[in-house]
């Protein structure tokens, strides 16, 4: 049986501060927060906030990311880092690969990439 929907989950330190970032600073809407677990919806996807304290046995895989589509990447950037993210790089559109990409480091350590489609 195939999947049916995409969640992304994103493990954070300091639950209040990812609700902030993704609602703020991502732009992202807000489906429901508690101190373990908040989720936001981006467009069919959702992405989950799962708190990690000492109790929590659970913890993120290596190298798993999120990597969201926007409309300008530029702005979209100047925003996450307001907001608290740190930009690592901004990759510009390369033969064959039509996409400028920001990398940031979101206010829990989590990798972040907003990618802008360009025209081919």
């Amino acid at each position: 049986m195939a999947p049916k929907s995409l969640m992304v989950i994103q493990y954070v330190h300091d639950m209040p501060a990812a609700v902030a970032f993704y609602r703020d600073g991502v732009g992202l809407e807000l489906v429901s927060k508690s101190a373990g677990w908040s989720m936001f919806r981006c467009g069919d996807a959702l992405l989950g906030l799962h708190g990690i304290y000492g109790s929590v046995a659970e913890r993120p895989v290596p190298y798993a990311g999120l990597n969201l589509e926007v409309d300008d990447l530029d702005p979209a950037v100047e925003r996450a880092v307001a907001h608290g993210a740190r930009l690592v790089e901004v990759r510009e559109p390369e033969p064959g690969i039509p996409v400028r990409l920001g990398v940031l480091i979101d206010p829990n350590g989590n990798g972040l990439e907003l990618r802008q489609q360009m025209d081919a």
